[in-house]
């Protein structure tokens, strides 16, 4: 047994020790960074960085791309003493300059072909992470200096919540907390969940990493490749033919995919070949179970769901061999991790039986190094008076210890007083041949308060009036009456944010001004 660094620092200081000349980061055109080439480009920007006046304890804002820039960046942060303030490129600036403005960056580290939010000092930098323009590159120490290495307990990285139902926050997170994850990963994907004394020969196919920059699972995927010692090959968009000429090139065995993704090369009219995949992770928001059941019958791997939080890390895991056995439906998301005590209760916070929908408690030892950050100091995660945090997510376990998601209590509507969860009711949608794709949300109504409307990406879109006709019939067969959307309204694609979610606030700015 091998005991598993404490910070992410000492991962990589041990990757440079003894593998320096492997490569740990790849992009589309197939050319590699070495963790000695990455700790160069960092102790680049450390001195740049220092001779802004950055120090230990201060905060550096990046807004960047999905390319290696960030992970550079990170590394020179980190190397100054710093934490880092993650927003990705998609962001508007003046988004960017309101999330920054949460934190108080002491520099902003910004791709060098964007423009970044006004009234900060900016470092631009290549997408290699190294700097330009008048000031250069300031000279500095080699790769293997006496930098400033975080402690386990120090701020290391300040994410924002996704803001698809309000104002995102800044959530911060310790360097033992970005340590802790991989872990839990690795104990339900791996051969064995320790650390990796030395990284694993150069024929072993990479990661792909779609996620945008300013998303938590972009770092993570890193962290883990680094734990695991693989390389991760980095790709700035996400784009059905890249995937699949990617595909082509490597003997992929594993794709970590956002449902976006995955509904994308499901439903794609490309002719794309996975043929090498044993499996392909979905993260970061519930996943359509039409979706997947499409998606698995058309490549003929399964697909497995992960549950968690910027607040709280990975919470539940779907196993291959429960998917292989069938133990998954609607909803489900795997096994509780064994570092993640679990509850779920009802309005008056008592436990609920198996089988039983009610909101998620957590109280995951790695949440207890997040804290939210205000213009007054960190303050920690809400809990209750036994310590549990309430997530706002609805569930249930079943008799094996799987955990399901059914829905978010602020996305409830009440309906004539019942009340309707749209995950359920676009599940019921997404059965349906007739649909590709849905999202319901709530429009105000004199007699009942308020009730569901659906926007339809249409499979066929020749008649929709009577198309939707047929549908609302299935749906009556699938739903109780209540839950049944009374409208609709077309969509070519649903709306999503930055991070790649489902943007439940613009869906229901264009429900509202399509049927009013």
């Amino acid at each position: 047994m091998t005991d598993a660094p404490a910070t992410v620092c000492e991962m990589f200081d041990i990757r440079l020790e003894r593998d320096p000349d492997a490569v740990v980061l790849l992009t589309p055109d197939g050319v590699g960074r070495t963790y000695a080439e990455l700790a160069d480009r960092a102790a680049g920007l450390v001195g740049t960085l220092r001779s802004r006046g950055v120090g230990r304890g201060d905060t550096v804002g990046l807004y960047l791309w999905n390319d290696p820039a960030w992970v550079v960046a990170i590394l020179g942060a980190w190397w100054c003493g710093c934490s880092i303030a993650a927003c990705g490129a998609l962001s508007p600036a003046p988004e960017a300059d309101r999330r920054f403005r949460l934190v108080g960056p002491k520099v902003v580290v910004a791709a060098d072909d964007i423009e970044p939010p006004p009234g900060w000092d900016v470092v631009r930098v290549s997408s290699e992470g190294i700097p330009v323009g008048p000031a250069g590159v300031v000279p500095g120490a080699p790769a293997r200096f006496d930098a400033e290495r975080p402690g386990p307990d120090d701020l290391a990285a300040v994410f924002f919540t996704s803001g698809t139902t309000g104002e995102a926050k800044p959530i911060g997170h310790t360097h033992r907390k970005l340590a802790a994850g991989p872990r839990t990963t690795a104990a339900a994907y791996a051969r064995t969940p320790e650390f990796r004394p030395r990284t694993a020969p150069p024929d072993k196919p990479p990661a792909l990493s779609f996620n945008p920059f300013g998303h938590m699972a972009g770092l993570g995927r890193m962290i883990f490749r680094i734990y695991v010692g693989r390389t991760l090959l980095l790709v700035p968009k996400f784009d059905v033919a890249v995937m699949g000429a990617l595909a082509e090139r490597y003997p992929l065995d594993t794709l970590q995919l956002t449902p976006a993704m995955v509904h994308a090369l499901a439903f794609t009219d490309a002719d794309v070949k996975l043929g090498s995949l044993r499996y392909v992770t979905s993260g970061t928001a519930p996943l359509p179970i039409a979706t997947r059941d499409v998606f698995e019958r058309r490549y003929g791997v399964p697909v497995l769901q992960a549950y968690g939080s910027t607040e709280g890390g990975v919470t539940a895991l779907e196993r291959y061999e429960d998917a292989l056995a069938g133990r998954r439906g609607p909803g489900s998301v795997g096994r509780v991790a064994a570092d993640c005590p679990l509850r779920i209760v009802d309005h008056d916070g008592h436990d609920l039986p198996v089988g039983a929908d009610g909101e998620i408690l957590g109280r995951p030892d790695r949440a207890a190094s997040a804290r939210y950050l205000t213009s007054s100091g960190q303050e920690p995660l809400p809990v209750d008076a036994d310590g549990w945090y309430h997530s706002g997510d609805v569930g249930h376990l079943d008799e094996h210890g799987i955990l399901y998601i059914t829905g978010r209590l602020k996305e409830m509507m009440i309906v004539g007083g019942f009340n309707v969860y749209p995950a359920e009711v676009e599940d019921a949608l997404r059965a349906s041949p007739l649909v590709r794709d849905a999202v319901v949300v709530p429009v105000p109504d004199d007699r009942l308060g308020e009730v569901p409307i659906a926007g339809i990406v249409w499979s066929d879109p020749a008649d929709p009036e009577a198309t939707f006709a047929r549908l609302a019939g299935e749906c009556r067969d699938r739903l109780e009456a209540y839950k049944v959307p009374r409208q609709w309204f077309a969509l070519e694609r649903l709306p999503l944010t930055p991070n790649g979610k489902l943007d439940r606030r613009r869906a229901a700015e264009l429900g509202s001004a399509a049927t009013a």
